[in-house]
């Protein structure tokens, strides 16, 4: 039996042996719930911006994440 416990709430993803309910980000996984608060967080921050660029986005996405598991 598989056992995958999310990087950001801790909490073990149940059913992990579909990979429904776990997405791999970088190094980390996290369930469903947590992804979701992933992009709301990036998408109120990137509206905030006048400019929208890959490399800002992509460097608010990994402190972003590092943040939510650390």
């Amino acid at each position: 039996m598989i056992s995958i416990v999310c990087d950001a709430c801790k909490k073990a993803i149940p059913g992990p042996e579909k990979l429904t309910g776990v997405k791999y980000v970088l190094d980390k996984a996290i369930c469903k719930s947590c992804a979701k608060e992933l992009d709301r967080q990036l998408a109120e921050e990137m509206g905030k911006r006048d400019k929208y660029k890959l490399s800002a986005y992509r460097n608010l996405y990994v402190k972003t994440l590092y943040k939510m598991c650390s």
